[in-house]
């Protein structure tokens, strides 16, 4: 018997990812490359609680890094472009 064909999938592309609210304002200032501070201040949250949220960000985009969750989310269609 043949072997099956393989099927390429992309780097760990994953189908649909949820971002609360928060997530989704952070996201878009870390796109916009704001520090921690920066954030918190345009949020009025403290950085304790950017912090978390972007330990949260990475693991939902499987990311290591700030620049890699903004490409990751940029290849998920999560933002429209990085500026």
């Amino acid at each position: 018997m043949p072997p099956a064909p393989r099927v390429a999938a992309s780097p760990r592309a994953v189908p649909s990812v949820v971002l609360t609210p928060k997530e989704r304002a952070i996201l878009e200032l870390l796109a916009r490359n704001l520090s921690n501070k920066e954030i918190a201040v345009a949020l009025a949250v403290g950085e304790e609680t950017v912090k978390w949220h972007l330990k949260n960000l990475f693991g939902k985009l499987d990311a290591s890094s700030r620049k890699h969750a903004v490409r990751r989310a940029l290849v998920l269609g999560l933002l429209e472009s990085a500026t």
